[in-house]
């Protein structure tokens, strides 16, 4: 898939927002995760996930913002198969039910933006026409349910394994007709990762 100067710029800066953003807190925490995402509509793909977050007092409740890159197949505008690439930036919330405990579940969720490369290349050859450009934005939510277990004789070192579904929709002026298009770019992920405290 082409990917342009803009795209890796706007890759840098939401991480820079990401780094910057991060909460001030004597109990922050680090995560870095990978696994699988299957789009509602389409063929999975993968999904990598960097992750700063700050926590209350008890540790339970946790805040920050994430950066996801997802790589996957979708339907868009009605064809099939289509290359899309997205770099989302949220805001996160998760609650740890027993912090201190050698394993601990929880949930969480997320709210923030996607920014979706799409290979317009293919999808205008289908259609005979140039029907759309290749970058959109739209909203990106999820909802996570996961499970933490400490390292042993780490005590700054956890893994685990985490499952997603949310929803993400891309905007898009039609380059073919006046309108805007929305794809649902949405779905469901499971991955596992280390999380660092400090």
């Amino acid at each position: 898939m082409r990917r342009t100067s803009r795209d890796r710029l706007a890759l840098v800066a939401l991480t820079a927002v990401l780094l910057v953003g991060a909460p001030a807190s004597g109990d922050g925490h680090m995560a870095m995760q990978a696994g699988g995402f299957v789009p509602w509509q389409g063929d999975a793909g993968y999904s990598l996930l960097l992750q700063l977050l700050g926590s209350n007092a008890s540790a339970k409740a946790r805040f920050g913002g994430e950066l996801e890159f997802r790589s996957f197949d979708s339907k868009i505008i009605g064809v099939s198969d289509v290359d899309v690439d997205s770099y989302v930036i949220r805001a996160l919330w998760q609650q740890h039910f027993v912090p201190d405990g050698p394993v601990t579940p929880y949930i969480g969720l997320g709210l923030g933006v996607a920014i979706n490369d799409v290979d317009d290349h293919k999808v205008d050859r289908v259609k005979g026409r140039n029907v759309r450009s290749s970058t959109g934005a739209g909203p990106d939510g999820v909802f996570m349910l996961g499970i933490q277990a400490k390292v042993p004789g780490a005590d700054y070192l956890s893994i685990y394994g985490e499952g997603r579904v949310g929803f993400t929709v891309d905007f898009i002026a039609r380059n073919d007709e006046s309108g805007l298009e929305t794809e649902n770019l949405g779905g469901a992920s499971g991955s596992a990762g280390l999380r660092f405290r400090f």
